[in-house]
């Protein structure tokens, strides 16, 4: 079987590689804290969401490679244990606020610029099963893009240092269609980040919370099946935001484009600065026998979001 893989997504994981190996040669591992944990914590209205995401991946990318690079046969399994669930917590956390953006990108910033219609949630709300709903439009990864995963997943177990490469034998090694001219435009800034979407959902399920981590984890064979899956995903994830990222340039670019996202940001602080009477209105139509118009419910939509970022 063939992999088509575009040459951003191989500097990716290429890159994770060489941070991994290099994470793995400091000494000594441990658990982090400080500035991750403010960046968790910050909920500053005068920071765009573009930047906030920014900062948040820039922490998880440090995070991820320095603690699933720790070389753990050199490290008691009782500081293993609790570096790791000080870190998986953390990481954790961090992958649950880039999901909270890329909640608002997906509903009211694609909405605003005019890519999508009606944000997801308010069509859910109109229908007569909301979850059902919501669970007809998940999105699944491809099976193409799966496959650029397990190749990635490969890649990583055989260009770093502390897994076990008697492994790679369990591996089909595919032959690979690097894709260098890579073509995209604004239209497929929803696909990206629906894309990034599924790659952070993915990267949570693999991360257990800090209750879940157990001496189990540690042995040779089920770390070096475990961590090389998560820097995969992290490198996916890195790839894909990078797409992100030449096309939010684009759109700076396009001064129409570029008016209506600051209309947005001007639109969300007042959605804070006016919180309490949102309320109010929100409990006042609560109250009321009518039906609640679409613009309300994508006003307490909008409140939602901007109440988290």
């Amino acid at each position: 079987m063939r992999v088509d893989i575009e040459k951003r997504h191989i500097d990716s994981y290429r890159r994770v590689a060489q941070q991994a190996n290099k994470a793995a040669r400091k000494a000594p591992f441990k658990a982090h804290s400080g500035k991750y944990q403010k960046s968790v914590m910050q909920r500053n209205i005068s920071v765009s969401a573009e930047n906030k995401k920014k900062m948040l991946i820039r922490h998880l990318h440090e995070l991820v490679i320095n603690t699933f690079s720790a070389d753990i046969s050199k490290i008691s399994r009782k500081k293993v244990i609790d570096a790791f669930r000080a870190n998986t917590g953390l990481i954790r956390c961090i992958i649950q606020r880039i999901k909270a953006i890329n909640s608002y990108l997906e509903d009211d910033l694609l909405r605003e610029i005019g890519i999508i219609k009606k944000s997801l949630v308010v069509a859910a709300l109109k229908s007569q099963s909301p979850v059902r709903y919501l669970e007809s439009k998940s999105r699944i990864l491809s099976r193409d893009y799966i496959a650029k995963i397990e190749h990635t997943v490969y890649e990583l177990m055989d260009r770093i240092i502390i897994f076990d490469k008697k492994l790679l034998r369990n591996y089909k090694q595919k032959e690979v269609n690097i894709i260098k001219n890579e073509k995209f435009g604004i239209n497929d800034l929803e696909k990206t980040l629906g894309i990034e979407s599924e790659l952070l959902e993915t990267l949570e399920a693999k991360i257990p919370p800090p209750s879940r981590i157990k001496a189990r984890l540690f042995s040779k064979k089920v770390f070096s099946l475990w961590a090389p899956m998560v820097l995969a995903l992290l490198a996916s994830f890195g790839a894909e935001y990078s797409k992100e990222s030449a096309i939010f340039s684009m759109i700076k670019k396009d001064e129409k484009l570029r008016k209506k996202i600051e209309r947005k940001i001007k639109h969300i602080i007042n959605e804070k600065e006016n919180i309490l009477k949102i309320k109010q209105e929100r409990e006042f139509a609560m109250k009321s026998t009518g039906k609640i118009s679409d613009d309300y419910r994508q006003k307490l939509h909008e409140y939602v979001h901007a109440a988290d970022l």
